[in-house]
């Protein structure tokens, strides 16, 4: 598989964490697997064949072609991918969607949703200057001139921004109470304000960043023991995140890591 990844014009980091792309054709073979508990604010635009899912045991979807994915708490979402897979990955920054276009994030949450519905007809020029570029640095310089053009009515960072990145930065292991203290927000005004702007608490935000950081140190160390890697996220013990893995994604570890993970999990 082809994984490409760009950091994004410092004038736009405050927006965007990463630019990614993903290439693998898989033909008639069919690859499933459970959606991970993960923190990510993701654009998404499909330029192969879209990927299809199930939530909660229901009917199967299909994903639209261009979406956008809240953060993902403790909902079973059963993901199916097959053909020509090329996906165009936005990753952005914990409170970015809120100050570009104002929405409560909560709504997001669990949630893949046509761009169109988030952004309005903005996303339709996203969606075709992204297909119209003939490469990655094509596309990357498309989207970062279509960031341009929204943040020109961005809301300004505030408390929330600034406490979300570093809990990011933390890898989840900054002190909630600490964070309250430096927005400027007593602890009943940052608890609302975190989750309306992030989409979840700040505890269950934590949470899923520390276990998301296990997953990526063990796609980028594969050689790394197990134990190391959840000591260094900071659990307790293997059975600690094994238990965090029932509670966050329903299975255990063996269930939802393999060779193929890279393909849907951003390392941005």
């Amino acid at each position: 598989m082809d994984v490409r990844r760009k950091t994004p014009h410092p004038a736009l980091r405050h927006i965007v964490r990463s630019f990614e792309e993903r290439r693998l054709t898989l033909g008639a073979e069919v690859l499933t697997w459970p959606l991970t508990a993960r923190p990510h604010q993701i654009i998404d635009v499909y330029l192969g064949d879209p990927f299809r899912l199930r939530v909660d045991d229901g009917p199967m979807q299909t994903a639209p072609e261009t979406v956008v994915v809240g953060p993902q708490g403790s909902r079973r979402i059963q993901l199916y991918m097959s053909g020509e897979i090329h996906i165009f990955n936005i990753l952005l920054q914990p409170s970015a969607l809120n100050r570009l276009v104002g929405i409560d994030m909560r709504s997001l949450v669990n949630e893949g949703i046509a761009a169109r519905d988030v952004l309005g007809q903005r996303a339709v020029l996203l969606n075709d200057a992204v297909r119209s570029a003939r490469d990655f640095a094509s596309r990357v310089a498309a989207a970062e001139r279509w960031f341009g053009m929204m943040q020109e009515n961005i809301q300004m960072r505030d408390g929330i921004d600034q406490t979300s990145r570093l809990l990011w930065a933390s890898r989840g292991r900054a002190r909630i109470d600490e964070l309250a203290k430096r927005s400027g927000l007593s602890a009943r005004q940052f608890q609302r304000r975190f989750t309306m702007q992030v989409g979840l608490s700040p505890k269950l935000y934590a949470r899923t960043i520390r276990f998301d950081a296990v997953l990526t140190a063990h796609r980028t160390q594969p050689r790394k023991p197990w134990t190391g890697i959840i000591h260094d996220a900071g659990y307790f013990d293997q059975a600690h995140f094994i238990r965090e893995c029932h509670d966050l994604v329903g299975v255990g570890p063996s269930h939802f890591v393999g060779d193929w993970d890279n393909i849907i999990s951003p390392d941005g």
